[in-house]
């Protein structure tokens, strides 16, 4: 999951480039991909890539102390999060940033009287560039991508848990290579993208991980043939393509997909159970994050929260549960 996508350290069990195609048939199969993200589906059954999609219902009164924000432009929250995470984040047909995340923090920043301003980042680089340079000089303010939870993560960086989602397989239809269980991983070529819990399960099913995820090397002597890329987008491409046998990662992503593409892909067997996500803040800008944490439980209160979640059919992310 990035959710449990993205990087770095697991808790638990949580069961977690190569294309080989031709250039121009990858270069097609891309599109269609990037055109599904900017389709007017989100989530399973969500209405689009509105990204105003939430009805304020609060009266909005401006916080007194946010020259304590230490923002990093006057008057917008800046926002780093991986744009090619449909549903969560993604760009629409517009080339501007949409999904339940993107709606979730421009209300967020609503509440405070700024402006939301998401910022396209690698998954990867976000912690490290949002917490190295000295407060209110950086890049980003926080960011909201759909990170997992994780004790290695809270070492550097404070998250404030508001999304729950699980991992699962994306497979070709009709399941072709018969996945049943987390072993019948071993061996076979899974995508998934860089830096996630993921690619960090499988490194770990195969021996060769940091151990960090808790799985167990189940495909020590048979090992996963990991293929992986920065980009989500590229990851589905492989099993469009035929190029991996199926690729891991969030649960609404895999059933995003699977409702752009249900005569090419299916949702496979193996699913990890959901798991807290959070926006991720830096330690050292506590006024900020309590303004977050405020504006998120009001969202909650007031009934907006549930209605972004549901807008993109992704209500039973929750958290806490509705």
């Amino acid at each position: 999951m990035r959710t449990s996508r993205r990087n770095v350290g697991a808790q638990g069990s949580q069961g977690f480039r190569m294309l080989r195609s031709s250039v121009f048939g990858s270069v097609a199969l891309l599109g269609l991909l990037l055109s599904a993200c900017g389709a007017s589906t989100g989530g399973t059954g969500g209405t689009g890539s509105n990204p105003t999609s939430a009805v304020p219902t609060s009266t909005v009164t401006c916080p007194t102390n946010s020259a304590d924000f230490h923002l990093v432009a006057n008057g917008k929250l800046t926002v780093a999060s991986d744009t090619t995470y449909a549903p969560a984040e993604f760009k629409d047909a517009s080339n501007k940033a949409a999904g339940y995340d993107v709606d979730l923090v421009t209300e967020i920043a609503r509440r405070l009287c700024l402006t939301a301003d998401v910022k396209t980042a690698d998954f990867g680089s976000i912690i490290p560039n949002l917490i190295t340079p000295k407060l209110g000089q950086g890049t980003y303010d926080m960011s909201i991508s759909s990170f997992t939870i994780t004790d290695a993560r809270k070492q550097k960086v404070d998250m404030i848990p508001y999304f729950k989602a699980g991992e699962s397989l994306l497979v070709p239809k009709g399941n072709p290579q018969h996945f049943s269980k987390f072993e019948d991983m071993c061996g076979k070529n899974i995508a998934v993208q860089d830096n996630t819990v993921e690619q960090m399960e499988l490194e770990d099913a195969n021996g060769t991980g940091d151990k960090s995820s808790g799985q167990a090397p189940v495909c020590k002597s048979n090992p996963v043939k990991i293929s992986h890329n920065p980009d989500e987008n590229l990851v589905i491409l492989q099993v469009v393509n035929g190029a991996a046998d199926a690729s891991y990662q969030d649960s609404p992503v895999t059933s995003y997909y699977v409702s752009q593409h249900p005569e090419k892909l299916e949702i496979g067997p193996v699913t990890v159970s959901p798991s807290p996500e959070g926006i991720v803040m830096r330690k050292d800008n506590k006024a900020l994050e309590d303004a977050v944490t405020a504006a998120l439980a009001a969202m909650r209160t007031d009934g907006t929260y549930l209605r972004i979640l549901k807008h993109w059919g992704e209500e039973t992310g929750a958290y806490p549960s509705a």
